[in-house]
């Protein structure tokens, strides 16, 4: 008998409840307070320790922040930023990014906190309700195929920053503070967009994903009954599905039944945008 569980038993990942526009405004808001509240209880050694953003050390995700957040503070500096245009091999956010951080080359990192203070709160806020016109389109976007602006804006800066502030804590051995409600959410988010993503790579069987800790549960990624099981820690899989770990690093963490196979092609191809 298979050691598999039936399909009848698992939530499909692709029907993980979509955010409203209330709920990613709380999202952000509370990503960002615990941002802040880590940022603010840092070493002065830790603000250029290295990151997992290879480019970046802790204050250059920092400013990213800062600069990110107010990028979404009004519709001009929306606009500003958004109309930096990408060099060769370079993704349309890369050089965003690279821009708003050339303008906080020479900010502290107390005015940096600052500066996300303020701003954060009406980003979220603008993202959340604003902005409304731009929520109908969405652009190119070499990993994402078409990214909609309503993605973006409900789902992506929440997790952008989540994501930031656990490479902050891995970088600086800091625990990553949880609770299964807000952290879960945005994970189980994560499994949304990992179902979409493994659909449109090639016909991949479906897989049961169980991931561990607070932020953690199970997902079918497909209809059907599963191939494979995939077991792994939910900060970890994170790590992996954001392209922080290649599949090799990521493979040692993680458990696989099954149809071991088809599961590692499948998880090879994983790449989720933050």
């Amino acid at each position: 008998m298979s050691v598999l569980t039936k399909q009848s038993d698992l939530p499909l990942a692709s029907e993980v409840p979509y955010v409203t526009a209330d709920e990613a405004e709380q999202l952000m808001l509370v990503e960002i307070e615990r941002f802040l509240a880590l940022m603010e209880n840092l070493e002065p050694e830790d603000w250029e320790k290295p990151t997992a953003c290879s480019a970046w050390n802790v204050r250059d995700i920092l400013a990213h922040q800062a600069g990110g957040y107010a990028g979404g503070a009004s519709l001009r500096e929306m606009i500003r930023q958004g109309s930096q245009k990408p060099g060769p091999g370079e993704l349309p956010e890369d050089a965003v990014n690279a821009f708003q951080l050339r303008e906080r080359s020479d900010r502290t990192p107390e005015e940096l906190i600052a500066e996300l203070r303020k701003v954060g709160p009406t980003a979220a806020r603008k993202w959340a309700h604003g902005y409304r016109l731009f929520k109908f389109f969405s652009i190119p976007h070499p990993d994402e195929g078409r990214l909609s602006f309503r993605h973006l804006m409900w789902v992506i800066h929440s997790r952008d920053t989540w994501m930031h502030r656990l490479d902050i804590c891995r970088a600086v051995g800091r625990e990553f503070f949880q609770t299964p409600d807000h952290d879960g959410r945005i994970a189980a988010l994560v499994m949304r967009d990992t179902a979409r993503v493994l659909e449109k790579k090639t016909a991949n069987p479906p897989l049961r994903i169980e991931l561990s800790g607070t932020a953690g549960g199970t997902w079918l990624t497909a209809p059907g009954e599963p191939a494979a099981e995939v077991r792994m820690d939910a900060l970890a899989f994170n790590i992996f599905a954001s392209g922080r770990y290649s599949f090799q690093e990521a493979r040692s963490l993680m458990e696989i039944s099954g149809e071991t196979a088809a599961a590692e092609e499948a998880l090879k191809k994983l790449l989720v945008l933050y």
